[in-house]
């Protein structure tokens, strides 16, 4: 029976699921620290152990009025100078809000252009040239809110018209007519199989090693009841089902073992089944040894679908909306023209080139970011009076945080905290072959357990004439597959990654039953990109492994350097993969900043009122309010001025020059 699906409920659940994890993180971090703790925070007595209690009002907060804002305060009586590390959409979005308050800030980009991991490459500026190196999809859904309050701002709107303009809106097709599957050497063209069928003889009675009664319930059932089981125990009793989920992963369990646990092998059966059945379930839906990701990880990925979802998305999971037509939306013209629009509304021009070597705090609070500027031999250190870090955890390890003011348990969140490889393959043919010669028409994706995976035919410039030349994404691959293929050439340079050509173009070739002698005439151009190998990101997109949420997850929320340094980008959002991430990311990040230095000054009226006025503007033009549920604490007096709070108190006291060492003898 089809479970029927309350779009604010539904909705509401993953942002719900963040907040409770992060109190549980903060509620911890507070008993860690009743023992022993004397400090002077605001005009009363030291605070007592027993009120470090997160049901009430952090010390300092309490007597605080946000809903009485100042007028007429004196203009910058606190001195703000903020650092930004990473012109990717958090970065920009930070720098946009930060401009907006009035609010002294630059963003250090290590590369050329704005974007990040928002990557458009494109062959020639000709319209429709181009593939997708990074973010692809925006869907129209209740938890996208703040991505299509940007496109709003930046003059992206929708087009469904037949010709459409450059820079709007255009639907994405994830299905067209026939699309291949090409499983087990079995070759099946179109998109649409009825499930409890065995094309492509995978079931033990056709010679295969999945049992009958796993291949006759289909995968998508499999993956599907597993979901909306989840779905169903939350919406009814969130509290009881979120702890259940907790002790879920906080014993480390992955998807696959989480699917072994639920399907086990029945009386006189295999008792590698269920083992081979995870396989199964695996290689029809997502990447090489995805399954081994957090169980924790995969659910959050499928709550607001009616299907199970992966990041990224290879099939419609039919996000829960209200709204009806389509929800799946690109840029034409390429996604990049998101960022560099983004760029262009900011009055200060992004520092490109500069790439940050060394965060480290000085004696008089202030945080100095060494930076290397391209072909400049001498490095370049500025000092703010804070930094917003954006860019990816891999990245962040590049970095020499020695001196920064970090917690253990920031360090090992860096260091820890996992990310899937990926690698795309764009290929410019003389002409649009996949739609002249293959009926392949009208975008859609096709799907192979061979190297390259799943191939994305363009939804773009279908209006394209016959003849003309045309861009496939011919490979779109990741997690162990992306690893795999990506060995095969050790350099982020593209002359040296003619063996993933080679593979990718023998796949094409098998997949659509074309010569392959005949499609390499047809190449014109090809381009590669390995993330894992961009030294720039070192990363494709952020899949928490087994235990991480439950535990460095929250971590990465608490500021550091006593409120000085404060983490965005992705991995501090839970919509890792979407671009709302990076954005969510950069508000909080914002938010916690203008809360600590609210702690910091609390004994100085005048500073106060200042701070509340910034507070004040940043909720009012900022905040989601339109939300179903925002995956923050909106209260200042809440978990976010814990955070605030606990991050000013610090762990650490390193100041450059003044790291000591342990004795260990």
């Amino acid at each position: 029976m089809e479970m029927e699906y309350d779009v604010s409920a539904i909705s509401a659940l993953r942002a719900k699921i963040a907040k409770h994890t992060i109190r549980r993180q903060v509620e911890q971090a507070c008993a860690a620290r009743q023992k022993s703790i004397v400090f002077d925070l605001h005009p009363h007595p030291p605070v007592d152990a027993h009120i470090l209690d997160p049901q009430f009002a952090p010390p300092g907060l309490e007597d605080v009025d946000f809903g009485k804002i100042p007028h007429g305060v004196q203009p910058q009586p606190v001195r703000f100078n903020i650092g930004i590390v990473g012109g990717g959409m958090a970065g920009l979005y930070a720098s946009l809000i930060l401009q907006d308050l009035g609010l002294e800030h630059e963003v250090i980009e290590a590369s050329n252009r704005p974007g990040g991991r928002v990557k458009t490459h494109r062959f020639t500026p000709e319209d429709g040239d181009y593939y997708e190196v990074g973010a692809i999809l925006f869907a129209d859904t209740p938890i996208m809110t703040r991505t299509f309050k940007l496109l709003k701002l930046l003059g992206i709107e929708k087009d469904t018209s037949p010709d459409p303009k450059q820079a709007t809106l255009i639907p994405y097709h994830f299905s067209g007519p026939n699309n291949p599957m090409l499983f087990n050497n079995i070759l099946v063209s179109g998109s649409s199989r009825p499930q409890g069928v065995d094309p492509f003889q995978v079931s033990i009675s056709n010679g295969g090693a999945v049992s009958d009664r796993f291949v006759q319930m289909g995968y998508r059932t499999i993956l599907k009841q597993v979901a909306d089981e989840w779905k169903k125990r939350l919406i009814k009793d969130f509290d009881s089902a979120w702890e259940e989920l907790m002790k879920i992963d906080m014993e480390a369990t992955s998807l696959r073992a989480y699917l072994i646990g639920k399907y086990p092998a029945e009386t006189g059966e295999d008792p590698r089944g269920p083992y081979y059945m995870t396989n199964w379930c695996e290689i029809m839906t997502m990447g090489t040894g995805y399954f081994d990701v957090s169980f924790l990880t995969w659910l959050l990925q499928s709550i607001e679908f009616k299907n199970p979802g992966t990041v990224p998305l290879t099939h419609d999971a039919q996000p829960v909306t209200k709204e009806g037509g389509s929800v799946w939306w690109i840029v034409n013209g390429g996604s990049d023209i998101v960022a560099e629009r983004l760029a262009g509304k900011l009055e200060k021009r992004p520092l490109y080139n500069y790439r940050v070597t060394k965060i480290s705090r000085k004696k008089g609070g202030e945080m100095a970011v060494t930076m290397q500027r391209a072909f400049v031999a001498e490095p370049v250190e500025r000092v703010y009076s804070h930094v917003i870090t954006t860019t990816t955890a891999p990245c962040l390890r590049r970095i020499d945080l020695r001196d920064a003011g970090l917690r253990y348990v920031h360090r090992e969140a860096i260091r820890i905290l996992h990310y899937d490889s990926g690698i795309k393959v764009g290929i410019k043919f003389e002409r649009r072959w996949w739609a002249e010669d293959k009926g392949i028409t009208k975008g859609g994706i096709g799907k192979t357990d061979r190297p390259t995976r799943i191939v994305v035919y363009p939804s773009h410039a279908l209006n394209t004439a016959a003849g003309e030349p045309g861009v496939l994404m011919a490979c779109y691959n990741w997690a162990q597959d992306a690893s795999r293929l990506g060995a095969l050439s050790m350099s982020s340079d593209p002359g040296a990654q003619v063996a993933i050509f080679d593979n990718v173009m023998a796949d094409l070739a098998a997949m659509h039953s074309y010569p392959e002698a005949d499609l390499r005439r047809m190449v014109l151009e090809y381009h590669v990109h390995d993330w894992d190998r961009d030294p720039l990101a070192l990363s494709h997109v952020a899949s928490l492994a087994p235990g991480q949420f439950a535990t460095f997850f929250g971590d990465m929320h608490m500021p550091a350097a006593e409120g000085r340094l404060v983490f965005a980008g992705e991995i501090v959002s839970i919509y890792h993969g979407w671009i709302v991430a990076a954005l969510n990311s950069a508000y909080v990040a914002v938010y916690k900043l203008l809360l600590s230095e609210l702690l910091r000054n609390n004994r100085d009226p005048v500073k106060m009122d200042y701070i509340l006025q910034k507070l004040d503007r940043l909720e009012h033009n900022w905040g989601m309010a339109d939300e179903v549920e925002s995956e923050y604490d909106a209260d200042p007096k809440g978990i976010a001025g814990w955070q605030a709070f606990l991050g000013l108190m610090g762990d650490d006291a390193d100041v450059e020059g003044d790291r000591g060492s342990a004795d260990v003898s």
